[in-house]
């Protein structure tokens, strides 16, 4: 277990009200549950897709400014002092 800093963006932040939260977890899957039990049911449906509980297209995690999915995905093992970035989609023009 890896005492870690997420911080949220967007639309993750007004759902969950915070800007960041420090949580005790072993890798992206169990902070995903984590974050779950932790902001409830607006959370989950914002931010996971049901059928796999994992992040909904276009949304991104990252493990100090890299992606999870140039690392091990959502079985990266996460370290001390880690700071774990969710973001929402990002449109632009």
């Amino acid at each position: 277990m890896a005492q870690v800093l997420v911080k949220f963006f967007a639309t993750i932040r007004e759902v969950t009200g915070v800007k960041s939260i420090e949580l005790e977890v072993g890798n992206i899957r169990e902070l995903l549950k984590l974050l779950v039990q932790t902001y409830g049911n607006k959370f989950k449906d914002t931010v996971l897709d049901n059928d796999t509980g994992e992040l909904k297209q276009f949304f991104s995690c990252m493990i100090n400014g890299k992606r999870i999915e140039l690392l091990e995905g959502y079985d990266t093992v996460l370290k001390d002092n880690d700071a774990v970035a969710l973001f929402p989609p990002v449109g632009g023009g």
